[in-house]
């Protein structure tokens, strides 16, 4: 690895670490770019578990020192991880067109009316549903990638055949979209239900670019053998050639 475009700080409220913490080690690690990429704020605050509306200025300012003083010693992405919420799209769009977040990572943990939890018990309906989100979310236009695109796996206790069919969907999706899709060193570390073989198996029918994404939210996290090692072996196993650099 040599560029990590997913990664979590002590801001996202879930997650542990200063952003230079993170810097450091990847700077030890011997990465070249890292993306900060804390789950985007939302008015309103509805989750606590998330950065929060009023936090965002602190945080972008310490975000900004520190791509000023590490500048010429790694290549620092303001970036934010984000579900498809239509009301809060005209936000993204602010945040990257004046703060200078130019990669949002679509990671659609929620539907789009925030009713289901994407991690929760689901069947058919539920997982369609989500690949249906998915896509017209892709199709704004405002996402750079798609991270855990089997991240609604998790809890699904229908047919597989139909959860890959559903997958087929997202990734023809991304193949007309040219939208890169990410295999997630988290769930692998973790032991999810993704990144799942049937899925990945299925993703090589198609004409994408692939990430692999540490989607850290502990500082050892960042470059460890147990999820980034890990799921590198899996894409080899599974013959598919990763993008280790994006000009982002």
């Amino acid at each position: 690895m040599i560029a990590n475009y997913h990664t979590h700080t002590r801001w996202c409220r879930h997650a542990d670490g200063e952003i230079e913490d993170y810097i450091q080690e990847a700077l030890r690690r011997g990465l070249k770019a890292l993306a900060i990429t804390d789950h985007v704020p939302h008015r309103g605050n509805f989750d606590p578990r998330r950065m929060q509306w009023e936090e965002f200025a602190p945080f972008n300012d310490e975000l900004d020192r520190m791509k000023e003083k590490y500048e010429g010693q790694i290549h620092l992405i303001k970036g934010f991880e984000c579900e498809y919420y239509p009301s809060a799209l005209e936000d993204y769009r602010t945040f990257r067109e004046k703060y200078g977040y130019g990669l949002l990572i679509l990671g659609q943990h929620t539907s789009k009316d925030r009713s289901q939890d994407n991690f929760a018990p689901k069947g058919e309906r539920e997982l369609e549903q989500y690949a249906d989100e998915v896509i017209e979310g892709l199709e704004t236009g405002l996402f750079t990638f798609l991270a855990h695109p089997d991240v609604a796996l998790c809890g699904y206790h229908e047919t597989d055949a139909f959860a890959v069919g559903q997958m087929r969907r997202i990734f023809a999706a991304c193949e007309r979209l040219e939208i890169p899709v990410e295999i997630n060193a988290n769930g692998f570390r973790d032991g999810r239900r993704y990144p799942d073989r049937q899925v990945w198996e299925a993703s090589r029918d198609y004409r994408l670019t692939y990430l692999i994404n540490s989607d850290a939210h502990y500082v050892p996290d960042l470059c460890d053998e147990a999820g980034v090692g890990g799921t590198e072996a899996f894409a080899r196993e599974l013959g598919i050639t990763v993008t280790e650099w994006m000009d982002w």
